[in-house]
């Protein structure tokens, strides 16, 4: 008979929890991540641009999808083409 520790379920539960939630910002942290302003973080979430979840009546971006977002679209002159 297997016995299970409880207590460090719950710690890895609650460590794995802590981190998703971290990895998630409200959108005025997600603006100031983008470098764009809120009204723009708004237009470009309504326009379907930006993937969110709604929590209640906030909105909520994971970093990481944030992350593949600027990689996808880049930007600058690139030498040696």
């Amino acid at each position: 008979m297997q016995t299970c520790d409880l207590k460090s379920m719950n710690d890895s539960s609650d460590s794995s929890l802590k981190t998703e939630y971290r990895e998630m910002l409200t959108s005025i942290e997600a603006a100031d991540y983008l470098r764009i302003s809120v009204a723009r973080l708004m237009n470009l979430t309504s326009n379907g641009k930006i993937p969110y979840y709604k929590f209640g009546r906030s909105n909520r971006y994971l970093i990481s999808e944030l992350k593949e977002l600027l990689m996808s679209q880049p930007k600058g002159n690139r030498h040696g083409n």
